[in-house]
């Protein structure tokens, strides 16, 4: 018993709160990191950085599609709102996912939500009370610091000079100096390696690995991260219940040998529960996330769904679909055939586009001798059944038959991801799911 009367908290209770600790923090922990790498790479606040190549197997960023030109800014709001300026982008989809620290999707700009004219948006801090210019909207951030994620589609090789002339245009800069001191943006080579420690450029390891080993020290990054970004008021109560761990407090609570002991265990266990949580459905073989929403109230769905790295879009934006494992059961494989079949009238119901592509097991894009990496709805040369039909032949050798939709895969294990974009009720609801994958050899 303490000396007020109330019963000591036990070593397993130490161990189960730091565990949710770790659940809870998993997100800022990682979006701390991305940015201090950003940091360590030279990428400057306030400006966006815009790739000026489709990503390849060079590519370093987790998980890259191949249909859009992307593009980031990280936005330090602590000196001031800064204002995003977009071009005329005609009917072309594109978006600027706005994430706070805790990787919330809390705004978008963009075909879907602003339209595509062109626009300025100022970005505020939180507890901003001034006023905004006559032609600017106003978006509130729930932290002093913002991750704008672009992404605008590319339609196809000859297409590409065009978006990056459009991308070049976007702007950034503070309201207190607008409509002046507006900095167009930065063009560079694979802006999106900024999210990988320069120590890992050449490397294939993801950011989640990394925090599996920090140990103790998790609980440290974690104090000093929720110190500089509070959370929102929803989630206070959360915070509260680890002062125990030194975690938010005035002053970092003394750390004896038993609560060192149980915050050293806490950090694989709760990792191992998060990877263990993703809340999906299945049909088709095809696995879809159930609750990618702007903010995510299950502390560990949130942190499940945002264990591969920034810019998971809500479902509004984009439905995705996984398959790494055949109709059998056992995983993809190079070692046989596969055919994805969508009779007419069955491609998903999109208002923008959608896009099949394959990654190796960390999500990283596979080099193939054609230089092929997806099959989208826009895809140049796709060939169509005299039926309406559309076949797409998954395989490591070339097709045996021209003029066939084929995707190189790997002599070894691969995953496949569908995305759609913009997508329709069907989608939404999930009335609506990619055809069967079927092994043909």
């Amino acid at each position: 018993m303490t000396s007020e009367g109330e019963p000591r908290a036990t070593a397993s209770d130490v161990t189960a709160l730091a565990r949710d600790a770790v659940i809870w923090g998993l997100p800022l922990v990682l979006f701390g990191r991305y940015l201090d790498a950003a940091t360590d790479n030279g990428v400057p606040f306030n400006r966006f950085l815009m790739s000026t190549e489709i990503a390849t197997p060079r590519s370093r960023s987790v998980g890259p599609n191949i249909d859009t030109l992307n593009g980031l800014a990280w936005l330090d709001l602590t000196v001031g709102p800064q204002v995003i300026g977009v071009p005329d982008m005609g009917d072309r989809y594109y978006s600027i996912q706005l994430q706070d620290m805790y990787m919330n999707s809390f705004a978008y700009i963009g075909r879907r939500t602003t339209g595509t004219s062109a626009g300025a948006f100022a970005i505020t801090p939180p507890g901003f009370t001034g006023t905004l210019p006559v032609g600017v909207t106003e978006i509130k951030a729930p932290t002093s610091r913002v991750l704008a994620f672009v992404r605008t589609l590319v339609l196809g090789r000859a297409d590409l000079a065009r978006v990056r002339a459009l991308n070049s245009s976007f702007s950034l800069g503070p309201l207190s100096a607008f409509p002046d001191s507006r900095h167009e943006a930065v063009v560079r080579a694979n802006a999106l390696d900024g999210f990988q420690p320069a120590s890992r450029r050449t490397g294939r390891s993801v950011p989640l690995e990394d925090v599996a080993a920090a140990g103790p020290a998790y609980f440290d990054e974690l104090d000093r991260l929720v110190r500089t970004y509070p959370p929102a008021a929803r989630d206070l109560s959360s915070l509260a219940r680890f002062a125990p761990l030194g975690i938010g407090t005035p002053e970092a609570a003394r750390r004896g040998p038993a609560l060192a002991a149980g915050l050293s265990s806490a950090v694989p266990a709760g990792l191992a529960v998060v990877r263990g949580a993703l809340r999906t459905r299945s049909d088709n073989g095809w696995s879809r996330r159930e609750n990618v929403a702007p903010f995510i109230e299950d502390p560990v769905q949130r942190a499940a769904n945002n264990i591969y790295g920034p810019g998971t879009q809500v479902a509004e934006e984009s439905v995705f679909f996984n398959m790494r494992l055949g109709t059998d059961g056992s995983p993809l494989s190079g070692a046989r055939r596969y055919r994805l079949r969508f009779t007419a009238g069955q491609l998903p119901p999109v208002d923008a586009f959608w896009s099949l592509t394959l990654y190796d097991g960390k999500y990283f894009l596979v080099d193939n001798p054609i230089d092929r990496y997806g099959v989208t709805s826009h895809s140049e040369r796709l060939h169509y059944g005299p039926d309406g039909s559309l076949e797409i032949l998954i395989q490591a050798d070339p097709p045996d038959v021209p003029d066939t939709n084929w995707l190189p895969a790997p002599r070894d294990q691969f995953q496949l991801v569908f995305r759609t974009y913009q997508p329709r009720q069907p989608l939404l609801d999930g009335t609506y799911a990619p055809a069967p994958l079927d092994v043909v050899g």
